[in-house]
């Protein structure tokens, strides 16, 4: 039987991050990995990064270019972001990369390819796949997902998303602006978001031209000469040339024989270094434990690679949509929480640009950041210093000396508003008076 340091589970980002670590370290590192690696297919979040970019260009006032034209940018981002993950570029390293499935043979053995490795630490890194719904005649269907709708040989004429998830309305957003007509059918657009933030989100969506049916329920779907026609609950349908099911994403870990290794649940349960219960050998990241896998790596190389205890809660969430505006929550709410909010349009860049958006702040009792919510253009930049803040006092966001204009005007702005009421108590206003005849 083989022995290795360090067995990973999934070449995605956080598998080949911690394997080139690892190797960098001089561990034995084996990575499994049974589908395509770098330069053998477009990986679908590059591809669609892409899509979004050309599509913006367009929405600014470029011209609407011919789908080949953006098929050679997607593919082109691909092939850019391809030696980064390449199999050469690992065993070059000196990682052994086994191209084909794993499974658990014991709580310290992996298998694959009729062969066995013994590990001392393992990663499960399998992300995550498309969730496909029980919808009546959907086998019936030619569908494509977010994972394979970079794909496509031409531009749909009109598309329906079923499904009010993140990847479908970029997806949505994207081809409309490109010339398709989107609709979106969804019981609720992204549900797990603050209120405020998903209807801005929606009335963005509708301003590009997409068709946004709420609270609807789909009952069938069938074949036409033209491409797919949908029913819904309430007896009305819906007729498009591409149907996209985006319906959110599970873990993907058919076949990895979780029992094998002493790991109880269909998906595993991790402390805050990531670190499996039930196997205290075994780590899981990102998509394969249901989470983005944003700060995964950081949290895995000292807690997996140099055994610094994690913390005793998992990090923050952070979720976000990636559309123009893009919405960005990060943190989770608890009970007793203060919600500070702000528009966008009342900065001065906002103005000047006709922005629109809003910042959520969440303030706990002691004064400080628990969470914080974006509806704005470069939103998922603005995050970073949300991120950073969290934990700390909302007074130190309000202080943050920021460039003139700015849509981070908008934080500062919001954390402001929490020592709004002080204003008013007799105590300090007395306190003002004293000081205004200071010289």
């Amino acid at each position: 039987m083989a022995e290795t340091d360090i067995a990973v589970i999934g070449a995605g980002p956080t598998g080949r991050g911690i394997a080139g670590l690892a190797s960098a370290l001089g561990l034995r590192v084996t990575l499994f990995e049974r589908g395509p690696m770098g330069g053998e297919a477009a990986e679908p979040a590059v591809a669609q990064a892409a899509l979004r970019a050309v599509a913006a260009r367009t929405a600014a006032g470029a011209l609407v270019p011919e789908w080949a034209t953006v098929r050679a940018s997607m593919a082109e981002a691909a092939a850019d972001a391809a030696p980064e993950s390449t199999q050469a570029r690992f065993e070059a390293m000196g990682v052994e990369v086994v191209r084909a499935a794993a499974r658990f043979d014991s709580p310290d053995t992996v298998a694959a390819a009729g062969r066995a490795w013994r590990f001392r630490r393992a990663l499960i890194a399998t992300g995550s796949s498309p969730v496909v719904p029980a919808l009546e005649g959907l086998e019936t269907v030619p569908y494509l997902t977010a994972d394979t709708a970079h794909e496509l040989k031409a531009l749909p004429s009109d598309l329906i998303v079923l499904g009010g998830e993140g990847p479908g309305l970029e997806l949505a957003q994207a081809f409309g602006r490109l010339g398709a007509r989107a609709f979106v059918v969804a019981s609720r657009i992204a549900p797990a978001a603050d209120p405020d933030l998903a209807r801005g989100l929606t009335r963005a969506l509708e301003r590009d031209g997409v068709v946004v049916i709420d609270g609807a329920e789909p009952a069938s779907v069938e074949r036409t000469a033209e491409g797919v026609l949908l029913r819904l609950s309430d007896g009305s349908a819906l007729e498009g040339s591409h149907l996209l099911v985006a319906l959110g994403r599970s873990p993907h870990l058919v076949g990895l024989d979780l029992a094998a290794a002493g790991i109880d649940g269909a998906v595993p349960a991790v402390d805050g270094g990531l670190r499996v219960a039930g196997n205290r050998r075994v780590w899981a990241a990102g998509g394969a434990i249901g989470r983005p896998g944003a700060g995964d790596l950081g949290i895995l190389a000292r807690s997996m690679l140099f055994r610094v205890p994690g913390a005793s809660h998992p990090p923050a969430p952070v979720r976000a949509i990636r559309t123009d505006p893009a919405l960005v929550e990060i943190g989770a709410p608890s009970e007793g929480d203060e919600t500070l909010r702000w528009p966008l349009a009342d900065t001065a860049r906002a103005s000047a640009e006709g922005a629109e958006g809003l910042v959520t702040l969440r303030v706990n009792r002691r004064g400080h950041l628990s969470g914080a919510g974006l509806l704005a253009p470069g939103g998922l930049e603005m995050a970073g210093m949300l991120a950073l803040a969290l934990g700390r006092p909302v007074s130190d966001l309000a202080a943050a000396a920021l460039p003139h204009p700015t849509l981070s005007a908008a934080i500062a702005r919001a954390a402001l508003e929490h020592r709004a009421p002080d204003l008013a108590r007799p105590a300090v206003r007395w306190l003002a008076g004293i000081a205004k005849r200071l010289p």
